[in-house]
């Protein structure tokens, strides 16, 4: 993205290394799996299956693309993550206080981004539109984060608070992506708003799966990440307490009353959760979620083959989480 390289100062530097461009193993290939530039391009896709120009709508992809990586960076920071994408984070390179100031720069330049698309030919109000959006987006994923941290040391999140939650923390952005790359595109505010749901629900399904990934293991690591470690509230858990009989939920509570996990501690969780088939309701969730943003598409201002492209990206994304 030039607005990123554009500028030759160090924190410019913190912002390419994150977004996998310098540094030590930069990623001159394929992103890892985590790293697809997934908001930009659900942006781009909504824009052309309304019959818009995609590189018009290229300052909107970017900037999602830049909000999006804001909030990873400051993920990291409040998780304790010490890697993304198989390289050290951010924080554990410059520090968290660096860190944080590289993604609050990141979602400035986000908006700035954003008023490139009136040098693109969209017109003012749309601009406005698109900046208002992006802003509220971004302002309920924080409100996400926010519930997200609350719940950590809480053991009596709902599996439907756990949804809104989910929702903003997640849906949101992803759900903003879409309609923006639709108003971009000409699109009505109808047709917008459908896309949205099919955004949002996307990002929820694709949260659920992360979350199970996190318990039991993904890319053939069979161990629980840091985020089991940390007390998140990750929907296995959250349903095996809901679902738990009182004997089992108090054994769930001993694990979460320690202040600190250790690596045993996520094994037993996980083998209490396993137990009250957590897994497969899930898994099922991720599922119907996955259903729900497909048939979202089922409008008749995006075009059969817009459809289709959507169709084949969501089947990618939610096959390999």
């Amino acid at each position: 993205m030039a607005i990123v390289n554009e500028r030759g100062f160090p924190l410019y530097d913190m912002m390419g290394y994150h977004l996998g461009w310098r540094g030590a193993h930069a990623l001159d290939g394929d992103l890892p799996r985590r790293q697809e530039r997934m908001h930009g391009v659900m942006t781009l896709l909504a824009c052309t299956a309304v019959g818009g120009d995609a590189d018009a709508c290229l300052p909107a992809a970017a900037a999602m693309e830049l909000v999006d990586k804001f909030a990873e960076i400051h993920d990291d920071v409040q998780e304790g993550n010490p890697q993304r994408n198989e390289r050290d984070a951010v924080w554990w390179v410059w520090g968290p206080a660096q860190a944080i100031n590289a993604g609050d720069g990141m979602h400035a330049l986000g908006r700035l981004a954003l008023l490139r698309l009136a040098d693109r030919g969209v017109p003012d109000e749309r601009v406005f539109d698109v900046v208002r959006l992006v802003d509220k987006a971004g302002l309920r994923a924080c409100e996400g984060r926010f519930r997200d941290l609350e719940a950590q040391e809480r053991i009596d999140l709902s599996v439907e608070a756990y949804m809104r939650l989910a929702t903003d923390k997640t849906g949101a952005l992803l759900g903003c992506a879409m309609q923006i790359g639709a108003l971009v595109g000409g699109a009505g505010a109808e047709t917008g708003n459908a896309l949205a749901t099919c955004g949002e629900r996307l990002g929820i399904a694709l949260q659920v799966r992360s979350d199970l990934a996190a318990l039991w293991g993904g890319n053939g690591n069979s161990q629980p990440n840091v985020e089991v470690l940390n007390k998140k509230k990750l929907i296995p858990v959250v349903y095996a307490l809901e679902n738990a009989t009182v004997s089992e939920k108090r054994a769930l509570g001993e694990i979460y009353f320690k202040r600190v996990l250790e690596s045993d501690d996520a094994l037993k969780l996980r083998e209490v959760i396993d137990g009250l088939g957590a897994r497969a309701a899930c898994e099922k969730m991720a599922d119907t979620l996955k259903a729900e943003s497909l048939a979202a598409l089922e409008i008749e201002d995006v075009a059969p083959e817009g459809k289709s492209r959507i169709r084949e990206y969501i089947g990618m994304l939610t096959s390999s989480r």
